[in-house]
């Protein structure tokens, strides 16, 4: 086994890490020893690398290659699916831009082949790149309606013909089967929150009544049963339908409208009440709720110049940054971000614009094939990585 691995400083130093490791996975499933031999001679004759470095080069490489990598020997398994290296990567892994219609083979150009069955796309934009690319679901999951929210690596889709809802990882292609909430209300929307403390994740649904009453249910993807709890007050929530909602520490929030709102409404992923939280300043047209790190974030035009990022902390809001431009930016809408960069689409263009806190510079990213200028309006932040609802469904292979 251990002529098998890559030798060579010079070797190493041209490779990148990525292809060492498919290098390695193909000598691997072509070798003739069987899996036991494998994993004898990894474990008694050695790593090419030592463990703890394997680990920290492993966490380098996107999730779809660690998932091929799971099935070369237990040892390598044992470590892509450890709840150790599944947290580090995650922390570590990349954002992309999802969208939030499915693509079929009939409307997809693509220089690969196909396969004959009719299967179902997700389409992912880098962000700093602009490059999509389609990643197939399983044959199984080709009836999937629409995408209703990302959380925590996962995706929250909706089966057509009211077939019910799926919980995926487009990464690993693990995914759960859930029954549709309360059906034959026409304003509705759904929510995906997760808790840090507990590693569970809950979907929400809110639908209004004829009398105009919202109502919500949630459901634990442990149990897979809703339950109702009490709705949010109608006169602090406004309309259901142009709302998206953001998961931060612990809770799912909304910005009940977009221009004129003086506050956000919270649901606590715990106690599972609405509450009402006062913003720092009354929202425009185009200000959104992010997370950032972790925490919630209230991205707001401020003036034609200026857009100002706050952040929630202990119940209070603190200004983070300020983010000052020549032009006008009031067309400017926030899509995501991390702790170093805002993503922005700007209406009426197919670009994206990012701006670098610490460098404080504006730069444009041009979308590859993407000709629509409204459809970076329906993509939503996604990490690749390889979570899972349940840490159990970690050591499948």
């Amino acid at each position: 086994m251990r002529d098998s691995w890559p030798r060579g400083k010079k070797w190493l130093k041209l490779a990148s890490v990525e292809t060492i490791a498919l290098e390695q996975l193909k000598r691997s499933t072509t070798s003739r020893e069987t899996k036991e031999e494998m994993d004898d001679n990894l474990e008694t004759k050695g790593n090419w690398l030592p463990n703890d470095l394997l680990f920290k080069v492993f966490l380098l490489l996107p999730a779809e290659t660690l998932c091929g990598l799971r099935c070369v020997c237990k040892p390598l398994l044992n470590m892509i699916n450890s709840p150790t290296f599944v947290e580090d990567h995650f922390r570590q892994s990349e954002t992309v831009l999802i969208t939030q219609k499915s693509f079929h083979e009939e409307n997809i150009e693509s220089p690969f082949p196909l396969p004959s069955d009719k299967q179902c796309y997700f389409h992912f934009w880098n962000i700093h790149s602009g490059k999509g690319h389609k990643v197939c679901m399983p044959i199984n999951l080709r009836n999937i309606k629409c995408i209703l929210a990302a959380c925590n690596g996962l995706v929250l889709a909706q089966i057509r013909e009211n077939e019910g809802l799926v919980v995926i990882n487009p990464s690993t292609r693990n995914h759960i089967r859930v029954p549709l909430g309360t059906i034959g209300f026409v304003h509705e929307c759904y929510g995906f929150m997760f808790s840090h403390f507990t590693g569970a994740h809950k979907i929400v649904h809110l639908f209004g009544d004829q009398s105009g009453n919202i109502h919500c249910e949630i459901l634990n993807l442990i149990t897979r049963s809703w339950h109702a709890v009490d709705g949010p007050n109608l006169g602090e929530f406004g309309s259901i339908t142009t709302h998206r909602s953001v998961s931060a520490v612990g809770a799912l929030y909304w910005l009940p409208k977009r221009d004129g709102c003086n506050h956000v409404v919270s649901l606590g992923f715990h106690d599972e009440k609405f509450l009402t939280i006062p913003l720092p300043i009354s929202s425009t047209k185009n200000d959104r709720l992010v997370e950032i790190g972790g925490s919630l974030s209230f991205i707001t035009h401020a003036t034609l110049n200026l857009i100002q990022v706050w952040i929630l902390k202990s119940g209070n809001w603190l200004k983070r940054y300020s983010i000052n431009r020549l032009y006008d930016i009031t067309g400017f809408v926030p899509l995501c971000a991390s702790t170093k960069e805002m993503f922005f689409n700007r209406i009426g263009c197919p670009l994206l614009h990012i701006y670098n806190f610490e460098a404080e510079e504006m730069r444009e990213v041009n979308f590859e094939g993407s000709t629509r200028n409204d459809e970076l309006q329906f993509c939503m932040p996604h990490v690749k990585s390889l979570v899972s609802w349940d840490s159990q469904l970690q050591w499948d292979v």
